[in-house]
């Protein structure tokens, strides 16, 4: 191993610091996210079709934000700038929407804003990447730790800001936000390595190595995409399938969420040693399995009991996906960490963003209840293409060593 950096050093000693970097970007964007529908239909006023504009714009800005940053990393750049632009956005469209809150602003500047800051995912991960290999930590593990770190955050993010919203109000929801993104700001200066950057990029350029992305890393993201795509029209199509169909009070689908969160942050934490045994592709056709068994029982469930005990199985699945799932992407692409890191966050956006519109389409014409078994048909494609996708080639993996 090559020997540490100065401005590495102290990270190297300390990686809390780097997770509580994690911690407090992906708590910050979970205050805002969530209650973004209902910012915009219960404070602001607009129609429901609307929401549709605002949140299809930010995904798509994001979208490209994730693959410009992506390859400014594998280029050279310095990930420190790239992860201060993506936490200023955050910074300061909610500072606009505490000084001038409107469905104008959130439409002309909350768009780019929200899109350019939910990129900050791609970036900390990308981060986290090249900290671990250029300081001898196993990439797959701290993976794992970096996605127990955000979990956390979405843990404790949206009952926080739904409870100051139905306590308070919108103002004090993007204040805490604010509040918490100064932290945020604040670690990544303090803590963030200002050279840190791509150690690949010349070994890439000697060994010739096409700037190309290769063709299995696009067949790696499809099954990361259909499961996030089930997920995500669970998401949406649960809640009021449980109150609605089912009948079940009211306080049924916020346990459920709290169950599949808990299980979530302790599969990824004990996912660890069963991944370095059997390796990442045999894990995520593990998730695969399970998002097949919950999706085709979960509408069977007759009892909170039954749900709740279902949805462990949710969050075992999906733990695996969230987890594993960017190292799985990662390996097939080894010389490009950064444009895999964001391939992997863009199949997670893309997918999360096609299982809101298949909820809105099947929901329409039939019921939540098929709308939730529509998500078998996506759990069993990513299944089979796990079951045939070829293993990363040994020459691939040892590339950067």
């Amino acid at each position: 191993m090559n020997p540490i950096s100065g401005p590495l050093q102290r990270l190297d000693k300390f990686p809390i610091l780097f997770f509580a970097v994690m911690f407090f970007g992906a708590f910050s964007i979970a205050f805002v996210i969530p209650l973004l529908s209902t910012y915009i239909i219960e404070e602001l006023e607009e129609p429901a079709f609307n929401l549709a504009l605002v949140i299809g714009g930010f995904s798509l800005v994001s979208l490209v934000t994730n693959r410009v940053f992506g390859g400014l990393i594998d280029a050279g750049n310095r990930v420190k700038p790239l992860l201060l632009i993506n936490i200023c956005a955050f910074t300061l469209h909610a500072l606009i929407q505490i000084a001038a809150p409107s469905y104008v602003t959130l439409v002309i500047l909350g768009i780019p804003l929200i899109g350019i800051s939910a990129g900050a995912l791609s970036t900390m991960y990308s981060t986290g990447r090249l900290f671990a290999e250029q300081t001898g930590r196993h990439p797959g593990t701290f993976n794992l730790h970096m996605r127990i770190c955000l979990s956390l955050g979405w843990v404790f993010g949206p009952p926080v800001a739904f409870l100051l919203y139905g306590t308070y109000g919108f103002r004090e929801i993007h204040l805490a936000a604010a509040a918490s993104a100064f932290i945020w700001l604040t670690l990544c200066l303090l803590f963030i390595p200002a050279t840190l950057k791509t150690h690949i990029k010349k070994q890439t350029q000697q060994s010739n190595t096409a700037d190309t992305v290769p063709a299995m890393l696009l067949i790696a993201c499809v099954p990361v995409f259909a499961l996030s795509a089930a997920n995500s029209i669970f998401f949406s199509a649960g809640p009021v399938y449980f109150i609605k169909e089912m009948g079940l009070p009211a306080s049924v689908p916020g346990w459920a969420v709290a169950t599949k969160s808990l299980f979530e942050v302790v599969i990824i934490y004990f996912a660890i040693k069963p991944t370095e045994r059997i390796g990442e592709r045999n894990m995520m056709l593990l998730s695969g399995l399970g998002a097949l068994l919950f999706f085709a029982t979960i509408t069977s469930a007759t009892s909170i009991n039954q749900v709740l005990m279902l949805c462990i199985i949710e969050g075992m699945y999906y733990g695996i996906c969230a987890s594993v799932g960017i190292t799985f992407i990662q390996n097939y692409a080894r010389h490009k960490p950064g444009i895999a890191t964001s391939y992997f966050v863009n199949a997670i956006f893309v997918g999360g963003l096609a299982g809101n519109i298949l909820t809105g389409i099947v929901a329409s014409y039939t019921s939540f209840q098929n709308t939730i078994l529509s998500s078998v048909v996506l759990s069993a494609l990513a299944t089979l293409i796990l079951l045939v996708i070829k293993p990363p080639q040994s020459e691939q993996l040892a590339q950067t060593s």
